[in-house]
């Protein structure tokens, strides 16, 4: 627990402050997310099975049964709904920075709670992902690092917290594979990924009944906009001729497993959502507040420009405040352009500096060189 000094009351002074601006932004309006929430809530009211009526919920049961919950608690009462489903997810805030300040220090969660893209997205938005985010951490500390060995209780349990967050919102879809890399023996990367899948899968069983067209369509077959930021940037046109900005997506998330593997269950976590959202076919808001743990944990002047680039679309976009008439666009693939590049800063950091060096040393002898001549 926290002592009673200064650095206590600072951490109270930043809960309070997100908080607030959390429920001053969800004051100022909402968009067609929370729509889709009231609808949702209605549909449950009635008893109607959510993935039969219609095509507007594209998660797992998890996050209707809450929006039903808090719709009891409000008394059916649309403007005490919107506050309620803000103040969740403003307490799944709370307990990543909760997280982040324990794990990664103040500076790590003051970042967090405190920026535009996660105030804006969760008290404006009421975008979810935070939930999945939330037990996912939860998930890496049970889980832990000690590959070599058998899973033991803890481990076990940290993976059935894994499925819950799968089923809460799928963030972390492919993490059971990311972790099946990691662990020794072919049984154990079965349970890895076994135990987090099932419960994802068996979550859907009470609704299959009738439901089970929409939960198909809706949710595996679910479709974002596919604006491609990092295919059509970074990757050569033979590339693109060769594989689809999909399978490049999968393809990364195959990848970087590998690359991580020597990484710490919790770091790997925090990369895992860098590489889902960087190289993504598909970019809209709330997609930008997934890597937020990442970029709060990795302070460099690419996440500070993420950060940046991020508030900027979540203020003008027309999903966002809308504060001027300025499109945001620019704004968001620019922002992805820079998560890519923070990805790289924090993958293949030492090597890029000395390749940066050594470029310098060698045009500081080719500026001598012509200079003797």
């Amino acid at each position: 627990m926290f002592k009673y000094n200064k650095i206590s009351w600072l951490f109270f002074l930043v809960l309070a402050a997100g908080i607030a601006a959390r429920m001053f932004v969800a004051h100022l309006g909402h968009d067609y997310d929370f729509d889709s929430w009231q609808l949702i809530a209605g549909l449950m009211n009635n008893g109607q099975n959510v993935y039969a009526e219609t095509q507007r919920y594209a998660f797992s049961p998890a996050w209707f049964l809450i929006l039903h919950g808090l719709d009891l608690l409000s008394g059916h009462n649309p403007a005490i709904f919107r506050y309620a489903v803000a103040g969740f997810l403003t307490l799944a805030d709370a307990g990543i920075f909760f997280i982040l300040w324990r794990k990664f220090g103040m500076l790590a969660g003051c970042w967090f709670f405190l920026n535009p893209i996660s105030i804006i997205i969760s008290g404006y938005q009421n975008n979810l992902d935070n939930l999945g985010i939330l037990s996912g951490l939860v998930a890496a500390l049970l889980i832990k690092d000690d590959f070599e060995k058998p899973l033991n209780h803890q481990a076990l349990c940290g993976l059935m917290v894994l499925g819950f967050s799968l089923v809460l919102k799928h963030v972390f879809f492919a993490f059971p594979f990311w972790l099946a890399v990691k662990q020794r023996g072919m049984f154990q990367k079965l349970i890895v990924m076994v135990i987090p899948i099932s419960m994802f899968l068996l979550s859907f069983v009470p609704y299959w009944a009738g439901g089970s067209q929409g939960i198909i369509h809706n949710v595996f077959l679910y479709r974002s906009s596919m604006t491609e930021f990092f295919y059509h940037m970074y990757l050569p046109l033979f590339v693109q001729y060769m594989f689809s900005a999909k399978m490049v997506w999968f393809l990364c998330l195959a990848i970087f497993a590998f690359i991580y593997r020597p990484k710490s269950t919790l770091e790997t976590m925090l990369l895992y959502t860098c590489v889902l959202v960087a190289t993504s076919p598909a970019s809209i808001n709330e997609y930008l507040a997934i890597p937020l743990c990442f970029v709060a944990t990795h302070l460099n002047v690419f996440t500070i420009l993420y950060i940046v680039l991020g508030s900027l679309h979540e203020l003008v976009d027309y999903n966002g405040l809308q504060l001027t008439r300025i499109s945001g666009t620019n704004f968001i693939d620019l922002a992805i352009y820079t998560l890519f590049l923070a990805l790289l800063w924090a993958t293949w950091r030492q090597p890029i500096i000395a390749a940066l060096k050594k470029a310098i040393s060698w045009s500081v002898l080719e500026v001598e060189n012509q200079l003797k001549k």
